[in-house]
Parts: C-alpha cells; sequence; structure tokens
C-alpha cells in the first residue's frame, strides 16, 4: 500500500514538469462549474480534456467532482473517451470517486453508463468507489445503485480482494444491513470473512444495540406504530433511482420486490408524506428486522465451515463480551442456536457470558441467560479476588446506565433492586462470604453507592420540599375560601346565600376535597423529610410515599383550579352565560401543564416500585 509520503513525493515530481499557469483557467473553471469557459479552452486545446490539470495529477473531470459541480461533471463525462473517464490520480482515484463522496447518483450514472469498469477500479489504498460512497455520505440511493453496478473484476475485485472485509464492516456499520444481505446473497464469501476480533459482520453489530429491536428506545406512540407498520425485506428499495434509465437496474429491482410489495411500497411512501414521523419508525424496524437476519445469515452460513476452531475464532470472545454488554439479546440467542458450546465460552478478565451481564446491568441478557439450569453454576463461580456473583452485583453501574435513571433516588432504587435480584439467585451461603478486601457482598454495595446515597436522599428532601411548599399553599388557600364562600351568607342563620346552587355544591365538594388532599400530600411529603434515609428505604418506602404525596397533590391542583372555575362561573353567569366555556379552558391549562411536567417521573416511578421483577426467564431455546 502506498503511503502518503510517496504520494507527496510523486507529486513533487510531477509538478517539475507541470505547466501551472497555462491550466490555471481550466482548473478555476471546473471548480466553478462554468462550462461555457472549460469549453473555450477545450476548442482551443482539445487534448485538454484528458490532460492533468493540477500537481496531483487530476483531469478537468476530477477537479469538477471535487468542487461537487455535478452538470459539469455530466458534461464533461459525455465530451471525453471511454477510456479517460478510468485516468487515476496521484492517490489512485477516479473521477467515479470523487462523484462517490460527493454522493450524487446522476453523476455517478453518467460516469459507469459509459465505462461500466469504473467501478471494479480502486485507488492506492485499495479502496473502491462503493467504499467511498459508504464512508464519506450518507447517501443510501447512491449506494444501493454502485452495489447493484459493481461486478467482482478486474483490477480491484472489490467482492474478493483484500477490501472486502473492510466492504462489508462500513456497510454494516452505516446501518445498511439490507444491501449488506443483497451483497452476501451474491458473493457468499463475504459472510464469513474475518480478522484477528473475529467476524467482521458480527464484531461491528456486536457494538450497536440501536440497530436491534432490544436496544431500541421507543416512545408509547413510536411503539404503537412500529407494531403495526409493515417491512419488506426482499425489496430493494431503489424507488428514488426511477430517474435513472438503466433497463437491466431496474429488471433487477421489479424481479426483487415483485409488482404487490412495490404497490404496497407505494402506498405506504404515500401516508408517510402525510405522516412523516411513521417513516422514521418504518426506517427504523426494517434497519431492526434486516440486522437480525443478517446475523442469521451469516452464523447460518458459518456453520458450512465444519471446524470447530473456525466457529470459535469466528464468533470471539470479544464479540460475545461487546453483545452481552451491549445488552444485544439477538445476536446471543442466534449464535448460541448454531452454536451451543459457546454458552460455556469464557472471556478472560470478565468471567462467563452471565457475569459480563450482571457487571454492565443488561437485564435481558441476564433474563436470557439465567432460564438455562446450566447457569446456576456459571452464578456460583468465585473470581480471583474472591467476589461472588452478589459481590459483581453490588458494584456501581455504569454511569451510561444510571444516566438513563432521572433522579438519584430511583437510581439508588434501580441499583437495590438489581442486587437483590442477583442475591436470590446467589447461594445463601455467598451472603456471608468476603473477598480478598474482607468485605461481604452488602459491605460492598454500601461502599460502592455511599454517594449515590447521599445524592438520593438531596434529591428526595428538594422534591418533598418543593411540593411541600405549593401543597401547604393550596390548603391555605383553600381552608380560606371555606369560610368565605361566593355570595356570601345570609345575616341571620350564616347559611350561604347559594347553598341550593348545582354551582356552589361543586365548589364546597372540590374545595373540601382539595383541602383533604393538600394536607395529606403534606403529611407524606413531611414524612419523607424525616425518614433514616438507609439504604432498603429507598427501595419501597421513600417511592412509595413520594408517590402518594404526588398523587394526592396532582389531585388537590385539580380540584383546586374545579372549585375557582365553580366561583367565577356563580359570580358572572348572569352577566355572561357561556362563561363556563372559557373558565373551563383555562383552568384546565395548569393541570394539564403539571401533569405533563411530572407525568413522566411519576409512571416511572410507578413502574419501579410496582412493575413486574426485572428477572424476566426467557426461552433460549
Amino acid at each position: 500500500m502506498t503511503s502518503f509520503q510517496d504520494v507527496q513525493a510523486a507529486a513533487t515530481e510531477f509538478a517539475r514538469g507541470f505547466n501551472h499557469n497555462y491550466y490555471r483557467p481550466l482548473q478555476v473553471a471546473a471548480l466553478k462549474g462554468d462550462w461555457e469557459t472549460a469549453k473555450k479552452f477545450f476548442n482551443n486545446d482539445p487534448t485538454a480534456t484528458t490532460a492533468k490539470v493540477t500537481t496531483l495529477a487530476m483531469t478537468a473531470l476530477h477537479v469538477g467532482a471535487i468542487g461537487g459541480q455535478w452538470q459539469f461533471v455530466e458534461k464533461m463525462a459525455q465530451h471525453m473517451p471511454k477510456e479517460a473517464l478510468a485516468v487515476q490520480d496521484l492517490a489512485g482515484c477516479t473521477a467515479l470517486h470523487y462523484v462517490a463522496m460527493g454522493g450524487n447518483t446522476k453523476a455517478a450514472k453518467a460516469l459507469v453508463t459509459k465505462n461500466p469498469s469504473l467501478t471494479q477500479i480502486t485507488n492506492l489504498a485499495g479502496l473502491s468507489p462503493l467504499i467511498y460512497a459508504i464512508t464519506s455520505t450518507n447517501c443510501k440511493d447512491l449506494v444501493w445503485y454502485l452495489t447493484l453496478v459493481t461486478t467482482d473484476e478486474n483490477p480491484g475485485f472489490p467482492f474478493s480482494g483484500s477490501s472486502a472485509g473492510y466492504l462489508v464492516a462500513l456497510l454494516t456499520a452505516a446501518g445498511f444491513h439490507d444491501i449488506t444481505l443483497y451483497l452476501l446473497q451474491q458473493h457468499h464469501n463475504l459472510a464469513i470473512v474475518t480478522d484477528d476480533n473475529g467476524s467482521y459482520i458480527l464484531n461491528v453489530l456486536s457494538k450497536m444495540p440501536a440497530e436491534f429491536p432490544s436496544g431500541s428506545k421507543l416512545g408509547f406512540f413510536e411503539r404503537c406504530i412500529y407494531q403495526f407498520v409493515p417491512v419488506d425485506l426482499d425489496h430493494s428499495p431503489l424507488s428514488n433511482l426511477t430517474d435513472i434509465n438503466q433497463p437491466e437496474l431496474q429488471s433487477k429491482t421489479y424481479m426483487a420486490q415483485g409488482f404487490q410489495s412495490y404497490f404496497g411500497s407505494l402506498r405506504w411512501k404515500g401516508i408517510e408524506r402525510l405522516v412523516p414521523g411513521i417513516k422514521e419508525v418504518r426506517d427504523r424496524k426494517l434497519r431492526h428486522k434486516s440486522a437480525v437476519r443478517l446475523v442469521d445469515y451469516v452464523c447460518s452460513k458459518a456453520l458450512t465451515r465444519n471446524s470447530a476452531e473456525f466457529w470459535q475464532s469466528f464468533v470471539s470472545a470479544n464479540i460475545l463480551r461487546n453483545a452481552t454488554s451491549s445488552g444485544i439479546v439477538e445476536i446471543l440467542r442466534i449464535c448460541f442456536d448454531y452454536f451451543p458450546d459457546l454458552i460455556w465460552n469464557y472471556i478472560p478478565n470478565e468471567g462467563y457470558i452471565v457475569h459480563v451481564a450482571i457487571k454492565s446491568r443488561q437485564e435481558k441478557v441476564f433474563s436470557l441467560i439465567c432460564n438455562m439450569p446450566i447457569c446456576k453454576n456459571f452464578i456460583l463461580v468465585v473470581d480471583e479476588s474472591e467476589n461472588t456473583t452478589s459481590h459483581l452485583a453490588a458494584n456501581l453501574a455504569p454511569s451510561a446506565q444510571l444516566a438513563d435513571i432521572s433522579g438519584s433516588a430511583l437510581q439508588m432504587q434501580k441499583e437495590l433492586q438489581w442486587f437483590k435480584e442477583v442475591e436470590k439467585l446467589d447461594h445463601p451461603l455467598h451472603r456471608e462470604v468476603k473477598n480478598k478486601n474482607g468485605k461481604t457482598a452488602w459491605e460492598l454495595f454500601k461502599e460502592e453507592h455511599k454517594d449515590l446515597l447521599e445524592r438520593g436522599e438531596k434529591w428526595m428532601k428538594d422534591t418533598s420540599n418543593s411540593c411541600m411548599l405549593v401543597a401547604t399553599l393550596i390548603a391555605t388557600v383553600v381552608f380560606a375560601a371555606a369560610f368565605t364562600v361566593p355570595g356570601g351568607n345570609n345575616s341571620d342563620k350564616g347559611i350561604p346565600i347559594f347553598l341550593n346552587d348545582n354551582a356552589f355544591m361543586v365548589f364546597a365538594i372540590s374545595d373540601a376535597l382539595a383541602l383533604f388532599s393538600s394536607i395529606t400530600s403534606l403529611w407524606m411529603f413531611l414524612s419523607i423529610l424525616t425518614a433514616s434515609y438507609a439504604e432498603e428505604d429507598f427501595l419501597k418506602r421513600l417511592p412509595q410515599r413520594l408517590i402518594l404525596g404526588l398523587a394526592f397533590l396532582f389531585f388537590a391542583i385539580a380540584t383546586t383550579m374545579i372549585a375557582f372555575g365553580a366561583t367565577l362561573s356563580i359570580v358572572l353567569r348572569d352577566r355572561f352565560q357561556w362563561v363556563y366555556i372559557p373558565i373551563t379552558l383555562l383552568a384546565s391549562l395548569p393541570v394539564t401543564l403539571f401533569a405533563m411536567l411530572q407525568l413522566p417521573l411519576f409512571i416511572q416511578m410507578i413502574r419501579s416500585t410496582y412493575g413486574t421483577s426485572i428477572y424476566h426467564p426467557q426461552s433460549l431455546w
């Protein structure tokens, strides 16, 4: 492979005999896309169309492609001979390399149509235009186009040469799993290419949890859309390439997808234009389905290599560790399905897979592995530092895991839940086992979570103090309102004048409910301030009190606004009969705003406190 210094030396040598002043007007015209000026230059000097006009031995076509002047590139392609399109600069790049870097499909089509061999030419680093399109742009249409028109021929052999593994790794990292699947079906050798870290494809995917359903974080409405939106994995999504008039390419497209799938795709594209968010969910689901099928396809091809040594290098310890620490259940499930012996794999300095899952707090992987009887043996293993499995669970979770949980108190609760769940599966005798540092698992937990405990206590007290202020204000207001009722009282007996009015009854009931609920909320928050704040208090006691306090506070706010609305209706209805409409709308605003701001935290606390256990046994086979 030629180094940068070699290219620089070649450029220096080439520059000695290069007439810069002569070609400068043509170079500037190409950078600007000024075809008229360039055409005049070509008329005066016809050899300039193929001449090298820069010190890096680039033609005007190269310069136009680097400048992103796509119309200029198309016109140059028409005026240049077929062989001249394949001219390489000192870095070994043709104009198609730079067009691929710029991401323009139409310009690429103009070059490839005239000289189809351009797609096979690699630069000095062994990289084809297809690789340039993947690494330098996010234009999937161009990647699809170059994939379909690139053949595994001289001089570069893009799909079987030295850069083949790099190609599939880049495609996978870019999330173009459907394109990768298409290539693997055409060139079976790409499925089993490996390096020192194992399979190129599995190694990349094991670091990309967002490409799988288990690692996807969807909102409520996104999850609803995700379940129903269809995806077609046997469909090459080339609808955006309809402007490319290439019969053989269109034939491949229609044969791949079928007419029914094609028209179904058009129907969903119409829906996506009306609701743009659907396209994002649909694209994500396509990536998820494609990634799972890609893993399955790669493992199935590896299985044809009847060699245990190959399997061990193909699904390396690095891949298993990455997939486990990233929580990618799909990769582990498929790998164990094809290669069951991998379950015994011991990862150096990490332990068995269940130990990696515990350290990285991957609940789904933990539930998958622990459903197997053999896992009980793994859990009883003590490492070199005499740490039991409970000791591993006692360590503080990675910061990335804690960041997904809002509030230090809820983080502490999650840590306790995880420790208690692992402790249930561990042997009872291990609770008193001390590691090399002389600490039991619970002692280690308290030491590791000392700072988090302090932050959780502060968070609880700050939240309670803020909510107590609101609850006190509501209690004061509604208490005073009970003795200054709307319309006043009868001077003889002190009975409210509007006692028999329905609106007044609404006021009285809602005012009483607001007072009772605000006082109850106040006591809940006060009990939080006076709690002992031991570690185990964060498991149930403190979260339950906070949930009750927030629930009663929300109810107090809602009933206070109802009482206020009923009072305004009584006072103003004789003048404005429609007054209850704006009153209702305005009263709903603060209640809705409070719900929107606090409801996510409230729901998260309920799910964390009263939800299902962390451990959900899953069937592996």
